[in-house]
């Protein structure tokens, strides 16, 4: 067994449990209610990618400020990445919690990719929704949310013309004005005065998106396929396997040979003798899911699967800036995300060393008391890792 090998099985020995997200096959229907304002709670399971932000909270005052959603490097408004609900069934306080990643898409900004992580939870009993499931309407709503018609972030400012949308930048009002479609929609906001929403400039927006909003689509979690055992001989075998191919391939072996997670591997690796082993151990680990773009694995520090070896956390974890408590990894989201933003179309192993690949992985780790919040939203920890460039 070669020193890889060692080195994979090492780091499985005690693998933690972990849930994968996948993004769900049925595209988004222009009727399907935001995840929170669906009454009934029960129906909540998995998240949401791209499109604007379901606050479980629906509340202007929970909702993080136009500061906090601010690139600290460009100033430009974070864009909505995704968010899942994640309840704790042994804290009173967090009976329904969900968390939320915002990331920076700014061309030419040097922490584009990199983001922040918030938390909003409610205790069972409280002013919005039933404390049983199965309601079919909200307990309450404050009379008027202000928030962005195109991104759904707190919003500062109306249209002059209609005074019915809102907005929280310059930016994403000229956004909207076009893509989003209130040139067509402007005068009828006026006369209902309500926010009107064209059904091409909806349909639009969640198939693709703009410059400052992801496509939308929903996300499912499921089980990692294998249990810790069979992912270690899994993970095993396909390191041999991949060891010996790469000799073979030297000595002119035909693709057609090995298996076509070889051959994956094989093109994602290329045939350098010197490649990462956290970079091979990524691979051979995302494997056996490859279209999972999340891993959930709540308060389990040693769940977290880097990229490759080059800017992983390994300092103290800020303690929550709440209660003072630690905070631990709950979950990551992967690079494969970005097949499905419009930010790289394509799709095989192999894309994951793609240079327009905006992040690694972005590790988030949250307060393990999940502290009580009073209807207030937590900023988290999140860790950016760059991409992986490959090998020189």
């Amino acid at each position: 067994m070669s020193d890889s090998e060692d080195e994979v099985l090492d780091y499985e020995e005690e693998a933690p449990e972990v849930e994968l997200g996948f993004i769900c096959d049925e595209p988004v229907a222009l009727d399907t209610k935001p995840l929170h304002c669906e009454p009934d709670w029960t129906k909540w399971d998995g998240g949401q990618v791209g499109g604007r932000p379901s606050w479980l909270i629906p509340s202007t005052s929970s909702i993080p400020s136009t500061e906090q959603l601010q690139c600290v490097e460009c100033q430009s408004p974070l864009s909505f990445l995704l968010q899942i609900y994640c309840p704790l069934d042994d804290e009173e306080d967090a009976f329904h919690r969900s968390l939320y990643v915002f990331v920076c898409r700014s061309p030419g900004c040097s922490r584009q990719g990199d983001g922040k992580a918030f938390r909003l939870q409610l205790p069972k009993d409280n002013a919005f929704y039933a404390a049983e499931g199965g309601s079919m309407q909200l307990k309450s709503i404050e009379p008027k949310v202000d928030l962005c018609a195109l991104c759904g972030q707190r919003a500062t400012f109306t249209c002059s013309a209609c005074h019915v949308a809102q907005y929280c930048s310059k930016a994403h009002q000229k956004d909207h004005w076009t893509i989003g479609g209130h040139k067509q929609t402007c005068a009828q906001c006026l006369e209902t005065q309500s926010l009107v929403e064209s059904e091409e400039a909806r349909e639009k927006m969640i198939s693709k998106g703009s410059k400052w909003v992801f496509p939308e689509q929903d996300l499912e979690i499921d089980h990692e396929p294998d249990s810790r055992e069979a992912v270690n001989e899994y993970e095993a075998k396909l390191m041999a396997e991949f060891e010996k191919n790469k000799d073979k391939k030297d000595e002119g072996e035909d693709d057609m040979d090995m298996d076509v997670t070889q051959r994956e591997l094989n093109d994602a690796l290329g045939h350098t003798k010197d490649q990462d082993p956290q970079y091979v151990r990524f691979l051979t680990r995302v494997a056996l899911a490859k279209d999972q773009v999340l891993r959930y694995s709540r308060w389990e520090n040693e769940a977290v699967l880097w990229v490759h070896s080059e800017g992983m956390h390994t300092g103290d974890v800020p303690p929550c800036e709440r209660c003072g408590g630690e905070r631990k990894f709950e979950f990551q989201v992967l690079p494969q995300l970005l097949n499905y933003l419009g930010v790289d179309h394509q799709s095989s192993l192999g894309d994951i060393t793609s240079r327009s690949c905006e992040w690694g992985t972005l590790a988030v780790y949250t307060c393990a008391k999940s502290c009580p919040l009073e209807s207030q939203c937590a900023q988290e920890f999140l860790h950016y890792q760059p991409s992986y460039a490959g090998t020189v």
